[in-house]
């Protein structure tokens, strides 16, 4: 079994991203904390925003694994994974197909983008699994969902996964062929 694994990189824009949405969680946690005497509203804001910064961190996208039959997807805590025989295209996605995008229920610019998207243009969700606002690769599998990651390698990590669905087609027409000479 071949195995290849593709890492995420975070762009400098990701960082910029993820250093000001921490700042603000901080900034607006101690003005919370300094100015707001008494109550149980402080203590739920900070709690808030603890949990949905935990969330969101658990959902950071590290790498991506091509198997011969899966494509897994790892996040911190998290592993999509998607059966080979499923994909019906992998394509390079350019950046500006990413602006009629609105989330959803995910994370914009803290360490990446991802989580499900409404795509204005098409009326869908689409799924991002990004770390970088460039190297895009859309992979559309037999349900017409669509998942869109980083990669920088994308060349390769495209030609990894046409050879692994060749390989699964080789492989069920030799299974056709030879249940045909029984």
């Amino acid at each position: 079994m071949t195995m290849q694994i593709f890492n995420y990189k975070t762009d400098r824009r990701t960082i910029i991203y993820s250093i000001l949405t921490i700042t603000i969680f901080i900034a607006s946690a101690a003005a919370i904390f300094l100015f707001y005497k008494g109550g149980f509203f402080s203590a739920w804001f900070i709690s808030l925003v603890a949990a949905i910064t935990a969330l969101m961190i658990l959902s950071i996208p590290r790498r991506i694994e091509i198997t011969d039959d899966e494509l897994c997807i790892f996040c911190i805590s998290d592993v999509t994974i998607i059966d080979i025989k499923e994909i019906v295209t992998v394509r390079k996605l350019p950046r500006r197909e990413l602006r009629p995008l609105f989330p959803i229920f995910g994370a914009v610019g803290f360490f990446g983008n991802y989580g499900k998207f409404i795509d204005f243009k098409e009326f869908e969700v689409v799924t991002l699994y990004t770390s970088e606002w460039d190297n895009l690769v859309e992979i559309t599998d037999i349900y017409d969902d669509r998942i869109i990651i980083s990669c920088r390698e994308r060349d390769a990590f495209i030609e990894a996964v046409n050879s692994a669905i060749e390989k699964i087609e080789e492989q069920s027409l030799q299974v056709e062929a030879s249940s045909e000479d029984m």
